[in-house]
């Protein structure tokens, strides 16, 4: 990036080896995998209150927690796998998003399409790119973001607000919000089918 130039919103990823390979490998590449899909909502809902980073370094804590986020497995969780898993060495010990996390799953494993083409059906299966995102120009949460939380919750999920989805929407590529100068931006918009919207009610 040119140095005469502000500081764009990749410049986040930027202050952590383990947040810059996040960014690099994962943030913002477009998911069509239930799996992966339903590990990063997990992360969003354990993120909650909580810093980025101190998400990434358990990582590997809550994969083992939660068997990989094997959505089937997961949804058949009892009372017995939350106490496992609030007694993980490691764990953050918050039971209410560690049971939203459960919940979820059942409500992911009853879906007919499966939640990646179930997310993906908001956007028709582009990826979208809004007007002024490539300059640094990122809200909390937008109309999208709003409608997707909406229908999360008449789904019966929970810890899925407009901010947490929104969050979750960029980290699974569905929103490109990659700043311009990224050359991971540039990648996305060479690979995949891209939608270009101007700026949807955002805060």
């Amino acid at each position: 990036m040119n140095t005469n130039e502000t500081m764009n919103y990749c410049d986040f990823f930027k202050h952590d080896e383990l947040d810059q390979t996040y960014h690099d490998a994962e943030w913002g590449w477009p998911l069509h995998d239930d799996r992966q899909m339903f590990e990063h909502l997990a992360m969003e809902v354990m993120q909650c209150g909580l810093s980025w980073i101190t998400c990434l370094k358990r990582r590997e804590v809550f994969r083992l927690c939660f068997d990989n986020f094997d959505i089937a497995r997961v949804a058949a969780y009892t009372d017995q796998d939350v106490q496992r898993i609030m007694q993980t060495p490691g764990m953050i010990r918050a039971e209410r998003k560690i049971r939203a996390i459960i919940n979820n799953a059942r409500v992911a494993s009853q879906l007919p399409q499966g939640l990646s083409e179930w997310l993906w059906q908001f956007t028709d299966g582009k990826v979208i790119v809004y007007d002024g995102h490539p300059d640094g120009q990122i809200p909390a949460q937008n109309g999208l973001s709003r409608r997707v939380a909406a229908s999360l919750r008449e789904l019966g999920m929970t810890f899925v607000g407009p901010v947490n989805t929104y969050a979750h929407l960029q980290a699974s590529g569905i929103i490109n919000d990659h700043s311009r100068h990224c050359p991971i931006y540039q990648r996305i918009i060479a690979t995949h089918e891209v939608a270009y919207l101007p700026r949807d009610h955002e805060q």
